[in-house]
């Protein structure tokens, strides 16, 4: 039977709660397992894919199979793709940390690197809800992300947004940070995505009628 007004209230509130600190701990646990470095990527994809089930109405689902499945299945493939994303990364890090500041040349290539490390930042946003909504090579997935994330400039300004907003709240409320860092993060990405997937998926059905 299912509860009504103020207590039902409280208790999807609750169950909410509960689902979200777990698939948080399991994400832990599986990053650990991977001994961190290999764990990362796989439970993220196992992380995103539930989240992507729980949006797209999808509630009834073993979470603890389908984390188990989707990290195993996806371990190697997601690896390589974060190897790539890293490398990236690092070569920006350190590009930004060693050019000097003096000289117009330096300056402009030093501008030029921080329009790069915006684009990386864009792609870091998508890329994980892209992995597990399309089925794609690996160059692919970078790719398509960095262009939803420019042709929906004003959704992912709300990434943006969303994530300084989640930032600030677990920074004040530190306890919050085992339970639910991973887990309310991937869920605005994941739901903030979902609509850019919409809207595709819309044009592409209107190009084809």
């Amino acid at each position: 039977m299912e509860l009504s007004g103020l207590i039902g209230v409280f208790y999807r509130i609750s169950q909410w709660i509960y689902k979200f600190a777990y698939v948080n701990l399991l994400w832990i646990l599986f990053t650990l397992i991977g001994g961190v470095l290999l764990g990362f990527m796989p439970a993220t994809v196992a992380l995103f894919t539930i989240m992507r089930k729980w949006i797209m109405g999808e509630d009834a689902v073993a979470v603890f199979n389908m984390f188990w499945n989707t990290f195993r299945q996806d371990f190697i493939k997601s690896n390589l793709l974060g190897i790539v994303l890293f490398g990236i990364g690092y070569v920006l890090y350190i590009d930004l940390a060693i050019l000097p500041d003096d000289g117009v040349l330096w300056s402009l290539l030093r501008y030029g690197i921080i329009v790069c490390s915006i684009l990386f930042l864009i792609v870091v946003f998508y890329i994980f809800p892209v992995y597990v909504h399309y089925k794609l090579k690996n160059p692919s997935y970078i790719k398509y992300a960095l262009l939803l994330g420019i042709a929906y400039p004003h959704i992912t300004i709300a990434m943006l947004i969303g994530v300084v907003m989640l930032y600030v709240i677990l920074y004040n409320i530190p306890g919050l940070i085992p339970f639910f860092t991973a887990s309310l993060l991937a869920h605005l990405l994941m739901l903030l995505s979902i609509q850019v997937f919409r809207k595709v998926d819309k044009k592409q059905t209107n190009t084809l009628n």
